[in-house]
């Protein structure tokens, strides 16, 4: 198998040349508890037009600071309370401006230098400035919280971020950035403009940059189109429209998200009118939804995958033969249309639809005949014996009870241990597991966040985790800082199709995303990437 280029894109044919050799292909609820004046209409199923409830479970909720937010609750929260420099098209193919009205690049894709936008408040009144920005992103350095790896990936030191003037930003990364990488970073969550004298009013001598405060606060330092009004943990989050926002005061004057952790009574307060969306329910309550008269259902693929990994470091996942063999020995339809009941996107690629570079071949299908060929070539005719670790989380024991039986027509004996997140992760992460099967979610919308999770073994990621440490890390590193769209694009296939028939994972698809929604709400989708929703342009009729 090769990868054909011309022109600007011979580099890669080079590149791949010198460092890996493709390989050839193997054959073919309750009632919601809302403010006074909402709470009666809600009762009757009629919650005001200007207010929107949310059923959801946000008990992961733990920190709304955005140099620390890392729940699925938390950062979607803070992706309407704060403001970053750029932000995406709904599609993710285009860099928008966003608090930054322009910006240039210089040194070779290095330096970017930012204009910021005059006459943007926050929600205090303060103007958003360059100095803001400064001050934000060098408190995320400061702070060095988990989601801070975002940043520090790419920006070394706080010297790097320079406010030049009032309203002038430069920041130095520590490669060349294209600019879909640039901001993949600068419109994440973590890259938020936090109000400095907010912060610096509630900084203690043991908390310098008032983490705790802005963690849990009412209220918040940030410029977005909704204010925080009340949290209470467990219970419900609640927001307030900014009637000064730069981009016009929302239609939606409230927004209340209520913790319903039960996906059943999700579905019933829905159906009764008690809330306006619900984002948690199985499947196949969504597919018993389509069709009845006042909800729709509204879907997006994720970037995200739905993946069974071995260990490439103990035998007898050490041959390719065997890797390949598990690969061919899957009824991945049965897994995405049976289990998933179709919320499941077919798929075996590392990078999803939708990010550069995507590589949209599905060469895998169920082949037992095959599959026991390959596992004789390796030197185990009758097969072995191997542990699957998996999480509760539904419906994983179910997908790992299929592959359990797919395996084992191939004289594959799978022991299934499912156990509790925290317990399988510490295995993993230590790399003592023999299988597992697990999601996984880019951190941001860039093929190098997933080529680097799969791929480069130096991330310390999955690659790491399943000790494959293979020259294919040498491509994504140069993919990282490629230029040219094209030629990075070629990088990015080459890749996946490397890591499709030589890696130590099979990709069992790409989860959708899925809402159900009163049809009263307008503009509140699905998207790829969580934690870029807005609810900015949201309306009820």
């Amino acid at each position: 198998m090769s990868v054909r280029v011309s022109g600007r894109q011979a580099m890669v044919a080079i590149l791949l040349a010198a460092v890996v050799g493709l390989p050839a292909a193997l054959g073919p609820s309750p009632v919601v508890d809302v403010e006074a004046r909402a709470a009666g209409a809600a009762a009757l199923g009629q919650i005001p037009k200007d207010v929107l409830v949310i059923g959801r479970v946000i008990s992961d909720a733990v920190s709304l600071d955005p140099a620390q937010a890392f729940e699925f609750t938390t950062v979607w929260v803070v992706a309407n309370l704060y403001n970053q420099l750029v932000q995406f098209s709904p599609d993710f193919q285009r860099v928008l401006p966003e608090l930054a009205e322009s910006w240039t690049a210089s040194d070779g894709g290095r330096t970017y230098t930012f204009k910021i936008r005059q006459g943007v408040k926050f929600h205090s009144g303060n103007p958003v400035t360059a100095k803001a920005a400064e001050y934000s992103y060098r408190r995320v350095l400061a702070l060095d919280l988990p989601p801070s790896f975002i940043m520090t990936s790419f920006i070394d030191k706080p010297e790097d971020i320079v406010a030049l003037d009032d309203y002038t930003l430069q920041i130095t990364f520590n490669q060349p950035m294209p600019e879909q990488l640039m901001a993949s970073v600068m419109a994440n969550w973590v890259a938020s403009v936090v109000d400095p004298a907010v912060v610096e009013q509630h900084a203690t001598a043991d908390d310098p940059w008032a983490n705790g405060w802005l963690s849990a606060n009412e209220g918040g330092a940030g410029s977005g189109p909704f204010k925080l009004v009340a949290w209470e943990r467990n219970v419900k989050i609640e927001m307030e429209a900014f009637a000064d926002y730069w981009k016009g005061e929302p239609a939606l004057k409230r927004v209340i998200l209520q913790e319903m952790p039960e996906p059943t009574a999700q579905l019933l307060a829905l159906q009764r009118g008690d809330i306006d969306v619900a984002m948690d329910l199985l499947p196949k309550q969504y597919k018993e939804l389509e069709g009845q008269p006042g909800i729709r259902i509204t879907r997006s693929p994720t970037f995200s995958l739905h993946y069974l990994a071995v260990n490439a470091g103990k035998e007898p996942f050490t041959s390719v033969e065997v890797r390949n063999a598990i690969r061919w020995a899957l009824d991945y339809e049965a897994i995405q249309q049976g289990i998933w009941e179709g919320a499941l996107a077919d798929g075996q690629t590392v990078i999803t639809p939708g990010m550069i570079g995507h590589l949209d071949e599905k060469p895998f299908r169920k082949d037992p005949e095959l599959a026991r060929a390959l596992l004789a070539q390796a030197g185990y005719p009758d097969g072995f014996k191997v542990e699957l670790l998996t999480s509760p989380t539904p419906p994983r024991p179910d997908v790992a009870a299929k592959i359990q039986e797919d395996l084992a027509e191939i004289g594959v004996e799978v022991e299934i241990k499912v156990l509790r997140s925290a317990e399988m992760l510490g295995i993993y992460r230590a790399q003592e597991h023999d299988m597992v099967l697990l999601n996984w979610g880019a951190d941001y919308p860039d093929a190098d966040a997933l080529a680097k999770a799969f791929a480069d073994y130096d991330i310390r990621q999955l690659a790491w985790r399943n000790q494959w440490d293979d020259p294919i890390k040498y491509v994504v590193k140069a993919a990282a800082v490629e230029q040219d769209p094209e030629a990075r694009a070629a990088l990015y296939e080459a890749i996946q199709r490397y890591t499709l028939y030589t890696g130590p994972f099979a990709i069992l698809g790409y989860p959708i995303q899925q809402f159900a929604v009163r049809e009263t709400v307008k503009g509140f989708e699905a998207t790829p990437a969580f934690y870029f929703f807005s609810l900015f342009g949201v309306s009820k009729d």
